[in-house]
């Protein structure tokens, strides 16, 4: 009988991209970036992409304030609230918003899911809001099934319009067979290998039980890569329908016209006829046609989805820039990116 051989995580992640640390992945892409600067005659094009968002959503935007843009009904309750603020004060404002625990706080300027958390009672609260200066961003916990992000775009002169990737998330769960315990499950996800140490204080009270049968744990609510959640190319859900559910969200986002939605649906039903739709999340230029990161995902074909979405936001640029929109300043550009790496609190706060 064989058996079976366990590759390392540092040396498996390394045969699959998705585990690629981001700036190893993109950079072929910097060329071709490069390229599309000179073209444009702009080292920042892409800003013209979105003007209603900072440096077109590359870097610091402001994630509520394009999010309250939507239709409501599209968005979850939620508000902003410095995080020197005391739990009191929060808990009234969680009132006056009409939501109350679990919610999820993250960073109102941030990327890549870094500093999000759900926050199951007011001592969770407590641990979240230590040792962070910076305006947090509190929203209702939706426990909505299915989470997708979905590409839309849209052009300003020419009209038209199109879904270019979905990305469905399954989230990082265990499943007990009556002999192995909660650990032993753990180590051997490999999607959980680089979080041991966080996912061990988190479910310390029962690390060292055994698992029954069937029971299954979600370790991790939020749905981002990098905290364990497998992306799975859901592009076959792209149709001519959902495409104009999007136009109609969309509607209202005056300045908007690129960018992944991230959201939760009550079941896909409901996705193609607009409703039951939670709008987690809004991303700019910064946004990745996440379908790629499917497991069984081709490198080269990934490399050349990235160049089409690049590609799309020259064009929408350049449409832009007819109408009179400007790319941001070589200069703003750099200083606003040594503040966000020297200077970060300040950053944060101001939402540079």
């Amino acid at each position: 009988m064989s058996r079976k051989i366990k590759i390392p995580f540092m040396i498996s992640k390394w045969l699959h991209f998705e585990f690629w640390p981001f700036w190893f992945f993109y950079i072929p892409m910097f060329f071709y970036g490069f390229y599309l600067a000179i073209k444009a005659r702009a080292f920042a094009y892409f800003t013209p992409a979105n003007p209603a968002m900072k440096f077109g959503g590359a870097f610091g935007m402001d994630k509520m304030k394009i999010l309250s843009l939507l239709d409501k009904k599209y968005i979850p309750q939620g508000f902003v609230a410095h995080s020197s603020l005391s739990i009191q004060d929060i808990k009234e404002l969680m009132n006056k918003h009409e939501i109350d625990f679990p919610i999820v706080g993250k960073p109102n300027v941030g990327e890549r899911g870094v500093g999000v958390e759900k926050i199951d009672s007011e001592k969770d609260l407590i641990t979240f809001l230590q040792n962070k200066q910076e305006n947090i961003l509190f929203q209702e916990f939706i426990d909505y099934p299915i989470e997708l992000g979905v590409f839309y775009h849209r052009f300003p002169i020419s009209k038209k319009d199109g879904i270019t990737s979905i990305v469905r998330k399954e989230f990082l769960t265990i499943t007990g067979n009556g002999k192995l315990k909660f650990s032993d499950l753990v180590k051997a996800n490999i999607r959980a290998s680089s979080r041991l140490s966080y996912l061990k204080n988190k479910y310390k009270t029962k690390w060292d039980q055994i698992v029954p049968v069937g029971i299954s744990y979600k370790l991790e609510p939020i749905g981002n890569h990098n905290r364990g959640t497998k992306f799975l190319d859901g592009n076959d859900l792209i149709n001519e329908q959902l495409v104009a559910v999007f136009r109609e969200i969309s509607e209202p986002l005056d300045g908007y016209y690129y960018g992944r939605f991230d959201m939760k649906v009550n079941s896909i039903e409901d996705l193609y006829e607009g409703k039951k739709i939670k709008i987690i999340e809004l991303n700019g230029t910064n946004s990745e046609p996440a379908h790629i990161y499917d497991p069984d995902f081709p490198l080269l074909k990934a490399y050349k989805v990235i160049i089409q979405h690049m590609k799309l936001i020259y064009d929408i640029s350049m449409e832009n820039r007819k109408l009179g929109v400007k790319p941001d300043s070589f200069k703003n550009i750099i200083r606003a990116l040594f503040k966000r790496s020297f200077s970060k609190e300040e950053y944060k706060k101001e939402g540079v």
